[in-house]
């Protein structure tokens, strides 16, 4: 019994509170991973349009502060998501994830090749800024915005450390510090465990392949 894949999954949903866990990540991953592609889309139509001295140091700090590895701003973040009251909240797990440096230097390599000629009819027509970013430049960079999606959600997806210093009540851990709870449990287990991580790896997978065809 113990062998059969089927009973494997079943027990791992059904009796560990993963199902939980799973959407949990979903939403933690879909909500972040969106943010992240607006923000970082609006930051880099800003440094299209502007070439000011002001744009190209605000760029250059920018940079700079994303050099620094995450793992060395858990104490910062832990501070500023205590002081919102945040904690063992599900948005604390995405807030500072909200901007990410590959996207935002993606979205502006995007814009070099966005043809400025759109960019002034819409301004012709009326079109505010919030029109131009959702009826025109996000169809036109659909593959940059799906890519900076799908790397941000797989980030969000598979996180550990920050997840798991915010969150405190079982019912809202995600996918991965999951695993790493039932795991205790299943340590004479193996064949559980494996099917836990198996249920983690399925909807990254099944979000890849529908988006494919765009990565083509």
């Amino acid at each position: 019994m113990k062998n059969n894949p089927i009973l494997n999954y079943q027990l791992v949903l059904s009796n560990y509170n993963f199902l939980t866990y799973i959407l949990n990540s979903l939403f933690v991953s879909t909500a972040g991973a969106f943010l992240c592609v607006l923000i970082c889309l609006l930051a880099a139509y800003y440094f299209y349009k502007s070439n000011s001295v002001f744009s190209k140091f605000l760029l250059t700090l920018i940079i700079i502060s994303f050099l620094f590895p995450q793992e060395a701003k858990i104490i910062f973040n832990f501070t500023v998501i205590k002081n919102l009251d945040l904690i063992d909240k599900l948005i604390a797990v995405f807030l500072p994830f909200i901007s990410n440096l590959f996207t935002l230097l993606l979205f502006i390599q995007a814009f070099k090749f966005y043809s400025s000629d759109i960019d002034d009819y819409t301004e012709l027509e009326g079109f505010n800024v919030f029109q131009k970013i959702f009826l025109i430049q996000i169809p036109i960079l659909k593959n940059y915005c799906i890519t900076a999606f799908f790397a941000n959600f797989l980030n969000l997806w598979n996180d550990f450390l920050w997840p798991l210093v915010v969150l405190q009540t079982d019912e809202k851990y995600t996918v991965q510090v999951g695993i790493s709870y039932i795991s205790r449990s299943l340590i004479f287990e193996p064949t559980y465990f494996a099917a836990a991580i198996t249920v983690s790896i399925l909807i990254p997978i099944v979000i890849f392949l529908f988006f494919q065809k765009y990565f083509n």
